[in-house]
């Protein structure tokens, strides 16, 4: 039996996510401004977004496409407030926050 594949790497996005902290954290020591996120993790949340619409509570639902944006902005109003310390699963924490918006 095959094994099943996922369509985000989750360690892949852990990592991702702590070099983004990091760049964050330089760049305000230093005055700059906040770089911008990586593609990646852009790709990732976008994914995941894509992927969470498609759940049977959301098949009848015909503004999707405004669903997944308000979604991804969400996403990344928030991406600051993960925290690798208190959690290695940023795939559960931005699916939850996705979840939330599409139910709003």
């Amino acid at each position: 039996m095959a094994k099943k594949r996922n369509y985000v790497n989750n360690k892949d996005l852990l990592q991702a996510l702590i070099d983004y902290r990091e760049a964050c954290k330089e760049a305000e020591n230093s005055g700059d401004p906040t770089p911008q996120v990586p593609e990646y993790v852009g790709k990732c949340i976008l994914l995941i977004a894509t992927r969470l619409a498609t759940k049977p509570n959301f098949s009848g639902y015909s503004y999707k496409d405004e669903m997944i944006s308000d979604g991804i902005e969400n996403c990344l109003q928030y991406i600051h407030n993960f925290d690798p310390e208190k959690s290695n699963n940023p795939f559960a924490y931005f699916t939850q926050i996705l979840w939330y918006a599409f139910l709003r």
